[in-house]
């Protein structure tokens, strides 16, 4: 009985936290369009630089974790196919990290503002954001979505979810130095210096 209302518990706080995940990047986007840009449109430069195949897997990923969010909600409580064993303290970090991740994502798109993009595209007089978190982190919206998606993967314990947050971390870090390469391209020693005196994922003390 306590194991089915903490499992109970774990879901309500999983699809607390997906829910959230997806108004903010829905408020965010919608933000983007109100200035007359759009954050998910691909152009010919986007593509070349990512390449197709990322773009796709980018695209397949989203898909399977709306996918995983429906199976997951329609499985029973009780032990079944999906379920790893994890302990119940390294879920409630999980839950913890997912929580953190949220007003962490806001403060990403509230300093990128309509800088904000799916793919890998710059803006009409882009500008070199180094404010907020880009103060001391060059990718921060990576680093906070692999946060969010390692806390909903430790909430579920759920293997799926778990395996796509593996496959998700080298895929931004592929990612993240081509929009690397793409900012030396338009900023140059600025970005150059810019990256010396800061951590690619993580803080640099």
């Amino acid at each position: 009985m306590i194991e089915m209302q903490a499992n109970m518990a774990f879901r309500i706080i999983f699809f607390a936290l997906f829910f959230a995940l997806l108004a903010i990047r829905a408020f965010f986007g919608w933000k983007v369009r109100q200035a007359g840009h759009n954050s998910w449109s691909l152009n010919k430069d986007a593509v070349k630089r990512e390449g197709t195949w990322s773009i796709l897997l980018r695209f397949v990923m989203g898909l399977c974790l709306v996918a995983l969010a429906v199976i997951y909600a329609v499985d029973p409580d009780e032990p079944g196919w999906l379920d790893v064993p994890l302990p119940d303290w390294l879920r409630w970090l999980g839950a913890g990290l997912g929580i953190l991740s949220l007003p962490l994502l806001v403060w990403v798109h509230h300093t990128l503002r309509e800088y904000w993009s799916g793919n890998l595209q710059l803006r009409r007089n882009h500008s070199l954001i180094t404010q907020g978190p880009y103060r001391w982190v060059r990718h921060p919206m990576y680093a906070v979505l692999m946060l969010c998606f390692i806390g909903l993967s430790l909430v579920s314990a759920a293997w799926p979810f778990l395996l796509l947050t593996v496959v998700t971390i080298p895929f931004f870090y592929r990612v993240s130095g081509k929009e690397e390469a793409m900012m030396i391209e338009q900023f140059g020693d600025e970005y150059r210096a810019y990256m010396r005196r800061t951590g690619h994922f993580l803080l640099r003390w």
